[in-house]
């Protein structure tokens, strides 16, 4: 759910070995996931902070489709309002052009070329981002973990399960004509839909699970906990009927999508947690194959 009230929710974090804490406080920031300028972060500071492509702007963007002011952010005690200073190509918010609009937490809205959209984030999460650890295990298109940091914590989930004799469950989630869609709309298009996406089965997930970017097309779940075939089945189709009700925006179009998803449960046996994984993965990969064989927008489990 987006909030367009400011949030000083305070957070307590460890800040060293001893386990002292601290109050970290949460403020919005500017965060920029397409464009040429994606993954930088700008604070948003109370008062008016300008956009644009001359030096003059508090928030520099390097794109000819930026008018040198192109719009102004402006912090108040309680809310984020965006205005349009007559830019030559328009700011549009949530696929909308606008000349003075409410800015909501996570609604994309873009400028030239530029998506970006406000997070509440506090030092420590910045400092975090800009980490090496984060850029390594993050995958900077949709924030959420990439396959190879998704299969090591994965792999240790296997361990686990297998030394306490547990059913495991992999989930692969698969974009429908996914090609077609790029070609018809344009890449821009395809990022910000893989990035609203992974939003979308961020928040439909159980917060429990896992989740991984697994291709360009593609992401993964591994189902934490207690698992059996009918529960994942209903989780799975939540996340499918969420994406077909779900319109994807940009400034240029909107596009309905459809998702196609398999899934495997397994008991891990002896042998070696990679091939283990392999194995899981294959097996979730190949009943998503067959639902988009079967016509897509459908749910499979491996058989």
């Amino acid at each position: 759910m987006h909030e367009n009230k400011l949030s000083n929710r305070k957070e307590t974090l460890p800040v060293d070995d001893d386990n002292d804490i601290k109050v970290m406080f949460r403020h919005p920031y500017l965060v920029i996931f397409i464009g040429r300028d994606r993954g930088k972060h700008f604070k948003i500071k109370s008062g008016t902070m300008t956009i644009g492509r001359s030096p003059q702007a508090d928030i520099r963007l390097d794109d000819d489709r930026v008018s040198g002011i192109h719009c102004a952010i402006k912090l108040t005690a309680d809310n984020i309002t965006i205005e349009d200073k007559e830019s030559k190509n328009g700011t549009y918010v949530d696929s909308r052009k606008i000349s003075h609009a409410h800015l909501l937490t996570g609604v994309p809205f873009q400028v030239g070329r530029s998506v970006m959209k406000i997070e509440y984030k506090n030092e420590a999460e910045i400092q975090y981002e800009q980490s090496l650890g984060h850029k390594v295990s993050i995958d900077a298109l949709s924030g959420i973990f990439n396959r190879r940091h998704f299969i090591n914590l994965a792999s240790k989930e296997i361990a686990y399960a297998r030394r306490y004799e547990q059913t495991v469950a992999i989930i692969i989630i698969g974009i429908d004509n996914f090609e077609r869609i790029n070609d018809t709309y344009g890449r821009s298009i395809g990022d910000l839909l893989v990035n609203q996406l992974a939003d979308l089965i961020r928040e439909k997930k159980r917060a429990e699970d896992l989740l991984g970017r697994h291709g360009g097309k593609t992401f993964i779940i591994w189902a934490r906990g207690e698992v059996e075939k009918e529960g994942i089945y209903r989780q799975c189709e939540r996340f499918r009927e969420a994406a077909e009700r779900f319109k994807f925006c940009h400034p240029e179009a909107c596009v309905e999508i459809t998702i196609s998803i398999g899934f495997h449960l397994d008991k891990p046996g002896n042998g070696k947690v990679k091939l283990l994984m392999e194995d899981l993965i294959d097996k979730a990969d190949q009943a998503l194959n067959m639902a988009k064989k079967n016509g897509a927008n459908q749910t499979l489990a491996f058989s």
